[in-house]
């Protein structure tokens, strides 16, 4: 930037992106970032509508289309995508480089089964806009995205990056059946069909819980909880696709 860049772009996987995204941010007015996804699960071009073939991705970055999306901070660090405590955060700590070279996105799963095999809920304190609340969960997450997978498989309907809110997504499940719900309510397009998943929605979030959980953000472990999230409201200069569901 110092050499007088007008555009920055990221090519790589999530982690890649949010670095970037994170000396971005340090800037009063950062220039656009684009994105070309060349990562394992590749969730913000996903969520963001980007085109995960390289080439289209390519002639993406040059786009004019730019719009600014919210970015969240998780104990004062940003994220994109979602802060998470609990299992979900243990099956990604067990996702490592060697296992995601081997199988791709298919190693998230197979951690994610070794993760949640005997797991219980436990009671997290949640306080969200200064309202705390008591959730027993296995997992909380939360989001400034929701699609895994493909777009329209949500952990919750209606989250949004460019709202200026984050959504608190808590997940019960803890045997096999339970887990098989909770995927069919997100692939049915329903997510909190089932009482196995609560959702909330706040600016300011603190997540606790005895003892204390892993966190993740953004598909990187970043301790352990209590974690404070608040959110930048359109705070990040994106460059996105017209097709994009955020381009209007």
């Amino acid at each position: 930037m110092e050499a007088g860049a007008e555009r920055v772009v990221a090519i790589g996987g999530d982690g890649t992106v949010v670095e970037a995204a994170a000396g971005l941010l340090e800037l009063s007015d950062p220039p656009p970032l684009a994105i070309v996804p060349q990562g394992t699960a590749n969730l913000l071009a996903l969520n963001l509508g980007i085109p995960h073939d390289r080439e289209s991705a390519i002639q993406t970055a040059f786009s004019s289309k730019v719009v600014r999306i919210d970015c969240g901070r998780a104990n004062g660090e940003p994220f994109l995508i979602a802060v998470g405590a609990g299992v979900h955060a243990d099956a990604i700590a067990r996702a490592d480089r060697s296992s995601k070279r081997r199988w791709g996105v298919a190693a998230y799963g197979i951690a994610g089964w070794h993760a949640t095999r005997g797991v219980t809920p436990a009671r997290f304190a949640v306080e969200i806009d200064g309202e705390e609340i008591e959730l027993e969960a296995t997992t909380v997450q939360v989001m400034n995205v929701a699609s895994v997978i493909r777009r329209g498989w949500e952990f919750a309907r209606g989250v949004s990056p460019i709202d200026g809110i984050l959504d608190v997504v808590a997940h019960r499940a803890s045997s096999l059946a339970e887990h098989i719900v909770t995927a069919a309510a997100v692939v049915s397009g329903a997510p909190t069909a089932t009482d196995l998943v609560v959702h909330r929605r706040g600016r300011q979030v603190r997540v606790d819980v005895d003892p204390p959980a892993t966190v993740q953000r953004d598909g990187e472990i970043a301790g352990r909880t209590p974690v404070l999230i608040d959110v930048l409201p359109r705070a990040l200069p994106v460059v996105l696709p017209d097709h994009s569901p955020w381009s209007s």
